[in-house]
């Protein structure tokens, strides 16, 4: 059997409309046998598992269709981790998929490169409004680079990140399971393990938006806010943790900007006392639990917007926070 330099995690939840897509993207690459695919069938009820052993069929030694009970997508993740044997590893969710010319490319450059995480841009394809590319090339030079040695601005999200697999194994990442957002664990614990990082000019992850019943929407966020304020606290207790760590201005960085994403999901909501208590409550959690942070988080650059608004409801002990009904009574709509 070939080695493989890339192991590809599918999350594959009753996606059986897309899963034919989303392999052969992959498939089609010059060289599928230096792939390694996991298709986890996190116990649906369609016929993606079945679709998934046809093109294990086909490329026996590269399609690995795996069939479990529901466990949420963090179990998915945890399966292929526990089991990845490429030199790098990358998610890649059931309903979206892989630019072909850009993954045999890809898969040609890996053979020669062992930075610990490699950041490709992609492209955000919104169902009937066209496609977005999302690049993080200007924050980084071409080659490699020490992690601690760069600024980087704004958290990089995992549709754009493949880390080096030995990295995610020493960093003993473990996902929560059957809950939503756990990517953001996944895009920010390892790198309290990182030390080199490369950009690779490749749009290679193709993210489809606005698919009924993702998570991303403004309704689900809402339904699944308890979700968003349990793993927001877990990320700020983790880089809490990492003081000493070399990595810690971008840990720092992306626990302020999972602060700022949930925030805004409670301005989603009405704006009524009862919220406004919610919020408060909230955000004096984050001050028990990282004062520093807590403190960071009004004056860091990357949330500038919601950093002002916040620290003047704190000084106004969130008196101006009902004012704000005058102007948005069904929320702030740029949140």
């Amino acid at each position: 059997m070939d080695e493989k330099i890339l192991t590809i995690s599918i999350a594959a939840y009753n996606v059986e409309k897309y899963i034919g897509k989303t392999l052969e993207s992959l498939v089609s690459a010059k060289n599928i046998d230096k792939l390694e695919i996991f298709v986890i069938d996190d116990g649906g009820q369609d016929r993606t598992l079945e679709i998934a052993k046809e093109y294990q069929e086909r490329f026996p030694q590269s399609v690995i269709p795996v069939h479990k009970e529901n466990g949420g997508y963090g179990s998915t993740v945890n399966y292929s981790m526990e089991h990845a044997t490429g030199k790098y590893f990358k998610l890649l969710d059931g309903d979206d998929w892989f630019d072909t010319q850009a993954l045999d490319t890809f898969l040609e450059k890996i053979e020669t490169i062992s930075s610990d995480v490699l950041i490709t841009p992609y492209n955000r394809c919104v169902e009937g409004a066209g496609v977005k590319t999302i690049s993080y090339g200007d924050m980084f030079q071409p080659g490699e680079h020490q992690l601690n040695e760069l600024y980087l601005n704004r958290p990089i999200g995992m549709w754009a990140m493949a880390y080096r697999t030995e990295v995610l194994k020493k960093s003993k990442l473990v996902l929560p399971e059957k809950i939503f957002y756990t990517d953001i664990y996944y895009s920010t614990m390892p790198f309290s393990e990182v030390d080199t990082i490369q950009f690779l000019d490749l749009p290679l992850y193709q993210y489809r938006i606005g698919r009924d019943g993702q998570s991303v929407s403004k309704e689900s966020r809402i339904k699944n806010m308890a979700m968003m304020v349990s793993i927001c606290k877990d990320i700020i207790q983790f880089v809490s943790n990492q003081k000493n760590n070399n990595n810690i201005a971008y840990l720092n960085m992306r626990a302020l900007t999972i602060y700022n994403g949930t925030i805004k999901t409670f301005m989603l909501l009405p704006i009524n006392r009862k919220n406004a208590t919610a919020l408060k409550e909230f955000d004096d959690s984050i001050k028990e639990l990282s004062p520093d942070l807590y403190h960071l988080f009004v004056k860091h650059p990357t949330v500038k917007k919601v950093g002002f608004f916040i620290n003047m409801c704190r000084k106004t002990n969130y008196f101006i926070y009902p004012i704000i009904k005058l102007i948005y009574p069904n929320g702030i709509p740029t949140f």
